[in-house]
């Protein structure tokens, strides 16, 4: 279906609404929504937080009661939900208000819905059209459609890399010793955006001893994901496990196809951690299969370490890929990752920093 210039305006303002929420809504996905009358926007509002208002609720909420819309356009970013979940049913709300037409930018690969909205919608009387910058209502979305859809989590890699292509001053650093920040302020608040989009947080053994991260979500308003500890069948001391700061979730210890050893999962049991075999091989498809059936984690960031990130970058099931790139050279220390012999999707400035971002070339983003 062809939209008019007017339609695909206002569709997208209600897509620039949505982005504002990309930090607070997930596991939702991010929705806009404005109403027109007469080519006057006379509302807009967007999802802002998982378990509150959606996006056509804010916007008619700044209308009141009493007006009437049966000459108004509603342009909502995603079909309008049918079903009662945290909040009601958006579809039954444009209904109730009189709304005249709807145009939505996609409908909702979520099976509770799937197109159910825009059918009470039609069936209620009101002039229903979908599609309309659809591609970008995707884009959007991308890691919603693929929770929803496909089997395994929507997967992000993430690292930061000196200009000279390192991302540690050492190679072989001691355990306890802390991170090393490469970057600046304004990179760490996109790596937070990025761990509150996300349900877990996956990195490996050297990171988690080394390193010592806290893993959790601070400089943004989001919430945090589960961190998760690959071992690949190593168990270090008990009081090198057993460290935890105030503000940091418990860890998980994933463990493929062995079971731990007692001694090492009591340790973890009395630290607030727990332990998982995941019954699969590292990192293949029933791997990620299990990630996100048994824990839950529809979508998963990567952040370390280096083994860890080229590990799933040499396999079909990555998603997305955040490179940070600061100006200063560290002359040597540990290599970074190989990046995707393909050009970036998207390349941007943070700070004094780069931040390029790679998608599987089968992808339509």
């Amino acid at each position: 279906m062809n939209f008019a210039p007017i339609d695909e305006r206002w569709m997208r303002r209600a897509l620039e609404l949505a982005e504002r929420g990309r930090w607070t809504t997930w596991p939702n996905p991010m929705v806009g929504c404005v109403v027109v009358d007469q080519d006057r926007c006379i509302g807009e509002g967007w999802h802002q937080t998982f378990g509150e208002g959606h996006a056509e609720v804010n916007a008619l909420r700044q209308i009141g009661e009493g007006i009437d819309l049966s000459q108004a356009t509603a342009y909502v970013t995603l079909e309008p939900c049918s079903h009662v979940g945290k909040t009601p049913p958006c579809a039954q709300l444009l209904t109730e208000r009189g709304v005249g037409r709807v145009v939505v930018g996609m409908e909702d690969p979520n099976p509770l819905v799937s197109g159910r909205g825009i059918e009470l919608l039609r069936e209620a009387g009101l002039d229903v059209e979908v599609g309309c910058l659809a591609q970008e209502a995707k884009s959007l979305n991308a890691r919603f459609v693929h929770a929803m859809t496909q089997p395994t989590p929507w997967v992000t890699l993430k690292w930061a890399q000196s200009s000279d292509g390192f991302i540690d001053p050492e190679t072989r650093a001691l355990p306890g010793r802390g991170s090393h920040s490469l970057t600046g302020t304004a990179s760490a608040r996109w790596t937070h955006g990025l761990r509150a989009q996300h349900d877990g947080i996956l990195v490996g053994m050297r990171t988690w001893l080394v390193d010592a991260p806290r893993l959790n979500v601070r400089s943004v308003p989001g919430p945090s994901p589960r961190p998760m500890v690959l071992t690949h069948g190593q168990t270090p001391p008990p009081d090198e496990w057993t460290r935890s700061e105030e503000g940091t979730l418990p860890a998980t210890m994933l463990h493929p196809l062995d079971g731990l050893g007692s001694d090492a999962m009591k340790a973890w049991g009395k630290a607030g951690h727990a332990t998982h075999c995941m019954n699969a091989p590292w990192p293949t498809g029933p791997w990620w299969h299990a990630m996100k059936e048994d824990l839950a984690c529809a979508a998963v960031l990567v952040e370390g370490g280096a083994d860890l990130a080229q590990q799933v970058l040499d396999t079909p099931f990555w998603n997305e890929l955040h490179v940070l790139t600061a100006p200063g050279s560290l002359g040597k220390g540990l290599p970074a990752p190989s990046v995707p012999a393909w050009s970036p999707t998207q390349s941007m400035t943070m700070g004094e920093d780069v931040v390029d971002v790679w998608h599987p070339l089968s992808s339509n983003l």
